[in-house]
């Protein structure tokens, strides 16, 4: 039986449809898909529709029996502003569905897991120009994102990343749950309902994209200073995407600053975010860092033994 997969626009829209473009590819590897535009909103141009068609479609497709996995069309901005829109107590009453998207959606994965303790998928969306066009057989993160969805239905999941050891890291045997996303999307939900109350026995990931080191040093500050690390096991950093004018991806000076201010160990692998390929992480799965690799593994069954309890309970 195929699995149904309902593709929604929480956050932007590109300014030139290429969803469209990218949804036979989804057919094409097995999947039923449902799909439903928004009508713009004509006083803000800067998302798909307003913040309260984008909640009702985010909702329905949470709630709805006739898909199995909601997939986000793409980031941009517009995520958070539907976080005080959602029927938190509703959803209490659901049973778990898998949310995929990265970038601006990690506001709501970040929600999610603070208010339901769902987990949910740091993956590719299809209405990116970071969505590999080519075959499935020779996209090697795209071929993880559909083997991750077709083991979450089975009701077990994993996933491997290489790490390198930054600054004094040496090298250990660190275990946490798995939670991260887009850095500076995170960063602004510090201290709201919407992030965790406490990250202790957590690996965090993080990437970005667009923002100046400096930017994120005080972005890291906030973290820092507002506690949000404390008791977390580690922080790996994945991609770092247009740093500013002459400064490499990923540079080696960010990623030593980083590791000097951070009070955990820390690690790098530059193969997830705003990038491609772009691995799938699952935030909620337990995470083991041993030997220069992140492995995860994530059994949906046991982990909600009671589907009313949350990460904020």
């Amino acid at each position: 039986m195929k699995q149904t997969l309902r593709i929604i626009r929480p956050s932007s829209r590109e300014q030139k449809d290429i969803l469209s473009s990218r949804l036979p590819m989804l057919e094409h590897c097995g999947f039923e898909v449902l799909y439903e535009d928004l009508e713009l909103d004509d006083s803000w141009a800067y998302t798909s529709g307003t913040a309260e068609s984008r909640s009702k479609a985010l909702i329905a497709a949470l709630t709805e029996p006739e898909s199995d996995i909601v997939i986000c069309a793409r980031g941009g901005y517009g995520a958070s502003d539907l976080l005080p829109l959602i029927p938190w107590s509703k959803l209490k009453q659901v049973s778990p569905k898998l949310l995929v998207g990265f970038s601006d959606i990690s506001a709501l994965h970040c929600g999610l897991y603070a208010q339901l303790g769902w987990p949910s998928l740091h993956a590719p969306m299809p209405a990116t120009v970071l969505w590999d066009q080519s075959t499935p057989e020779t996209s090697l993160d795209l071929q993880a994102l559909f083997a991750n969805l077709q083991q979450w239905e089975k009701g077990s999941t994993s996933g491997s990343l290489p790490l390198t050891a930054i600054g004094d890291t040496s090298p250990q045997s660190l275990t946490g749950k798995l939670f991260g996303g887009c850095f500076t999307v995170l960063t602004n939900l510090i201290g709201t309902p919407y992030f965790p109350k406490s990250l202790a026995g957590h690996i965090l990931f993080i990437e970005d994209t667009d923002e100046h080191p400096a930017r994120l040093m005080r972005a890291f500050n906030q973290w820092l200073q507002s506690d949000a690390l404390f008791g977390a096991s580690a922080l790996v950093i994945g991609h770092l995407r247009n740093l500013g004018q002459n400064i490499p991806d990923c540079a080696e000076f960010v990623l030593k600053q980083f590791a000097q201010r951070s009070p955990i160990p820390v690690f790098h692998t530059p193969l997830f975010g705003h990038t491609r390929p772009n691995y799938p992480l699952m935030i909620g799965a337990s995470g083991h860092i041993t030997q220069g690799r992140l492995t995860w593994h994530m059994d949906r069954d046991s982990l909600f033994p009671n589907s009313t309890k949350g990460a904020n309970t």
